[in-house]
């Protein structure tokens, strides 16, 4: 190997090592950042083998920590598209969620948001909304219906959930 080859690939692996040092990167996203730096598909490899043999990239452990650091405040769905958003395999994901999560958890989670949500858009609507013309005709309660569903949708629930636990808040 030529003097250039090997300071290309020390460049891509310590480019590499760069960015691993300021967060935990999956592999998809580490080829994306060095790809965008303008490293060949060649060094990239070389580089990506190195990493692997030690242990610095890991998918599996990466797919973990994003799922324990995401699932109080975003659902099974949404942590599920932004894993395969970032390149993480479904079979990898699957395990993860096996490990991480139970049904009854994300249930009691969404409840959680629901109530939070319900507290602070009936803040809301006493301090501001109800004194809007647009809003003069909507009932307080379906606008905060509206309001909760919307944003336990955003967080990746889905609807029927989203509808049981409304009915559930609204019992309180």
């Amino acid at each position: 190997m030529g003097i250039r080859k090997s300071f290309k690939m020390k460049g891509a692996l310590d480019t590499a090592l760069t960015y691993l040092s300021r967060r935990i990167l999956s592999r998809y996203e580490l080829v994306q950042r060095l790809t965008k730096k303008g490293f060949s598909e060649q060094e990239i490899n070389s580089a990506l083998e190195r990493l692997l043999e030690w242990g610095y990239i890991n998918d599996q452990e990466y797919a973990r920590a994003y799922c324990l650091s995401k699932q109080a405040n975003h659902s099974k769905k949404r942590i599920s598209y932004d894993l395969k958003g970032r390149g993480i395999q479904e079979h990898i994901v699957e395990h993860v969620f096996e490990e991480n999560y139970q049904p009854e958890q994300e249930i009691e989670l969404c409840f959680k948001h629901a109530q939070k949500i319900w507290t602070e858009e009936s803040r809301r609507w006493e301090s501001s909304y109800q004194h809007k013309k647009s809003y003069e005709k909507i009932p307080r309660e379906v606008f905060l219906k509206l309001k909760v569903g919307q944003k336990l949708m955003q967080k990746g629930y889905p609807q029927d959930m989203v509808q049981l636990i409304i009915e559930r808040v609204l019992k309180m």
